[in-house]
């Protein structure tokens, strides 16, 4: 995956599965768990480990973050 996403996008892939106002409560938690911020693009190593704070609310978060994650590592 070339394309770094934000905070706001994942919540936008999150969003497919859940009610906005979850997914902002699901990503806010998993940024502050990653510690990463909120204001821009997020690195690889950021992503992943949002992606791996995600993953650990289980269902059908955690197949959308892995799903992610491993476009994330793909050359």
């Amino acid at each position: 995956m070339n394309d770094m996403l934000t905070i706001e996008e994942l919540a936008a892939q999150i969003r497919v599965v859940t009610s906005g106002s979850d997914a902002r409560a699901v990503l806010s938690r998993a940024s502050r768990v990653a510690g990463v911020p909120h204001d821009r693009a997020l690195e690889r190593d950021e992503l992943l480990r949002v992606c791996a704070a995600l993953a650990a609310e289980g269902g059908m978060i955690q197949e959308i973050a892995e799903s992610i994650a491993a476009r994330a590592v793909r050359p």
